[in-house]
């Protein structure tokens, strides 16, 4: 049985030329020397206009070593190009990213790879065209807008007892980070909800250290629900958090419930001096406008009736 799997687990590896061949393609002639080479925890954009393949090496140890390596063909121009990232030895990158690379996003500026650290946890790496490294966040990427902005989520302690979510928008074009969610001064129904949480924490102590709880009531279970809406028209985005509790604890005593799906709308989200956002129930939303799509609620009349002038 142990030779039966390890002969399965040799028959799943594939070379770097069985990959790109899959794609109807031929590796560059400067990997000619490394076509047979086995490769591993890889992912791969195939569309119209571009291939990228990025992975590793598949060792003997079966750990994944730097560097990460990345392969693009330009359809158009007929163009191969190869980079390496170290990420491991890169003081501006994060060492934990050197992980399983679960997808490959194109923008036009940009290739953004998400590579795995935990369910939880993960690292977006930002890549030039030219397949240099710009940046590793510290997240998964959830869209992207505009000229240069990237909204991802930022990653979380996974084994927690409290899983607040957290977004941030990375502009490309300074190389800047800004959180958007939470984002104070809170609005009424994020603080409505924390301050029930804190009434509870402040009468259960006891609770709290039982079930080793921070019981902070700016720290509260959240999560995104669906897709991130946005419109590069009005530098806006949509997207609905739910604040229902992630995780149960033993014993009958519960958390107050939260305010369930809420939506939050930003607008100038390029210029955080201008930058404004709205907070919404679901059911409010849905009663004044009908079941009408995120993207729906970032036209420029919506933006308008729901942010007044």
């Amino acid at each position: 049985m142990l030779l039966l799997a390890a002969e399965t687990r040799q028959a799943r590896k594939q070379t770097l030329a069985e990959v790109v061949a899959a794609a109807g393609l031929t590796a560059p002639r400067e990997a000619a020397v490394e076509q047979g080479r086995p490769i591993t925890s890889y992912a791969v954009l195939d569309d119209r206009s571009v291939y990228v393949l990025a992975y590793y090496w598949d060792l003997p140890s079966g750990i994944l070593e730097d560097p990460l390596r990345i392969l693009s063909y330009d359809r158009g121009s007929g163009v191969w190009k190869a980079g390496q990232l170290a990420l491991a030895g890169d003081p501006i990158a994060h060492g934990e990213c050197v992980g399983s690379i679960l997808r490959v996003q194109a923008l036009p500026y940009a290739f953004l790879l998400d590579t795995h650290i935990n369910p939880s946890a993960g690292c977006l790496l930002v890549v030039s065209r030219n397949l240099e490294f710009r940046a590793a966040l510290y997240g998964w990427y959830l869209a992207a807008f505009g000229e240069g902005l990237i909204v991802f989520q930022r990653s979380e302690v996974h084994f927690a007892s409290v899983h607040p979510a957290e977004l941030a928008v990375y502009d490309a074009r300074t190389g800047q980070e800004m959180a958007l969610f939470p984002r104070k001064p809170f609005q009424a129904i994020r603080s409505a909800y924390g301050a029930e949480l804190a009434e509870f924490y402040r009468t259960h102590e006891d609770w709290c250290m039982r079930n080793n709880h921070p019981c902070d009531p700016e720290s509260m279970d959240s999560s995104v629900v669906g897709e991130v809406a946005t419109s590069a028209q009005e530098h806006a985005l949509a997207f609905v958090i739910s604040y229902d509790a992630i995780q149960e604890f033993p014993g009958d005593l519960k958390t107050p419930p939260g305010p369930g799906k809420v939506v939050y709308l930003y607008r100038h989200v390029d210029n955080q001096a201008t930058l404004e956002y709205r907070e919404l129930l679901l059911s409010d939303i849905e009663a004044r406008f009908g079941n009408l799509p995120l993207r729906s609620l970032l036209e420029p009349e919506r933006l308008q009736q729901i942010f007044g002038k």
